[in-house]
């Protein structure tokens, strides 16, 4: 016989929020990037402690075989951590990546719920669904009963939220949306670049990127034509391919290769810019398209992932379909020819921001994520004792 119970909404108290990334803050890319400015707008206020652990060490794309060697001493010194602060019933926030993640964060959870602590799953991997169609099919329902082992798990759209609720079939009361941020700068300056626009992408090097895509539409001869000047900063082993790849097209004098860029130097670059450009086949939500409506940039992006939901076309950016660089030449072209448009873009893109992207409103965001994981919990007990 189930007894009904009044049930008072648990407030965070002092113990800690254990947040597991993979790579920790420096070599954690989007995900370290995003976690890094939470851990900045978190302190001031009356907060539970958080502490950062690394799941995973260096990249496997910057690092190769050093991150293969390595991530079982960061697992094994993550659990270690876990084990020290147990009597402490922390909450783990443990951030999953693509790729092998999922089997780093398989072993966490199920230390975790060895211990009976209160987990969340903080999803970041621009294309679950795939991913989880990967595994073979023994392995599913392991990677399945890993999200629901967590009383909460966390995407960045809609599209990662019925991959959830759909193929996975996590209960939908489990699943909540909850945005990347980032910090708004103290000024923000005006588009006003008429000579020559700067063109900027930040990220990783690669294909996935739609780097390629980039140099090819910035070589049409209608851009040829136009002054402008562009700057593609980020790491990445294919870095000398694209580099040879401008050269080849013609518009390696043009084009700028400076390589990882610290928060400095991003903030730099940030401010110099005009456009914004990422032109993605694949995306959580990222972050510096993010920091780029944060500036006022007129942006220009794939509608993948949660960016569709992010962007809108002619209002906050332009948008133009992954691979089709016949259509990113053109919007290039476009925010190159156009100013006012620019200015328009980059305002509708700095209203979305303060809207619902400022790293600001973000600890309140995840603090009511962690009230709403104890009190789900509670429930259970609840009912699985009534």
């Amino acid at each position: 016989m189930n007894m009904q119970v009044n049930l008072v909404e648990p407030e965070i108290d002092n113990r800690p929020v254990l947040i597991l990334t993979p790579g920790g803050l420096e070599n954690g890319g989007g995900i370290g990037r995003l976690i890094g400015y939470m851990v900045e707008a978190w302190h001031g206020k009356n907060r539970p402690p958080i502490k950062i652990i690394d799941t995973r060490g260096p990249n496997r794309e910057t690092h190769g075989l050093i991150t293969v060697l390595a991530w079982p001493f960061f697992m094994v010194q993550s659990l270690a951590r876990i084990l020290l602060h147990a009597p402490c019933q922390p909450l783990l926030h443990i951030n999953l990546a693509a790729g092998s993640s999922t089997l780093r964060k398989i072993i966490v959870v199920r230390f975790g719920r060895m211990l009976g602590l209160d987990m969340i799953i903080h999803l970041h991997d621009p294309d679950y669904g795939a991913t989880y169609m990967r595994f073979p099919r023994l392995a599913r329902p392991a990677v399945r009963a890993m999200f629901l082992s967590a009383a909460k798990v966390l995407v960045l759209g809609k599209a990662a939220e019925t991959t959830m609720t759909g193929l996975l079939q996590v209960p939908a009361d489990q699943v909540e949306i909850v945005p990347n941020g980032v910090p708004a700068p103290a000024s923000v300056a005006a588009l006003d670049n008429l000579t020559e626009p700067r063109i900027l992408f930040l990220g990783y090097l690669s294909r996935r990127k739609g780097v390629h895509d980039l140099i090819d539409a910035l070589a049409r001869p209608e851009l040829h034509a136009l002054t402008w000047s562009a700057t593609l900063a980020g790491s990445g082993s294919h870095q000398p391919t694209f580099v040879e790849q401008a050269a080849r097209a013609g518009v390696q004098h043009r084009l700028t290769f400076p390589g990882w860029v610290d928060r400095e130097r991003t903030r730099a670059l940030l401010t110099g810019a005009d456009i914004l450009v990422l032109p993605s086949y694949a995306e959580g939500m990222a972050m510096s398209v993010l920091e780029a409506m944060a500036f006022g940039l007129c942006v220009i992006c794939t509608p993948v992932g949660a960016l569709a939901e992010v962007v809108e076309d002619g209002v906050s950016g332009l948008v133009v379909p992954p691979g089709n660089v016949d259509e990113l030449a053109a919007a290039i072209g476009k925010a190159i020819r156009d100013p006012e448009l620019r200015r328009r873009l980059g305002r509708g893109a700095r209203e979305a921001f303060m809207r619902a992207y400022n790293i600001d409103d973000y600890p309140d965001r995840i603090i009511a994520v962690y009230k709403g994981a104890r009190l789900r919990k509670t429930k259970l007990t609840t009912s699985a004792t009534g």
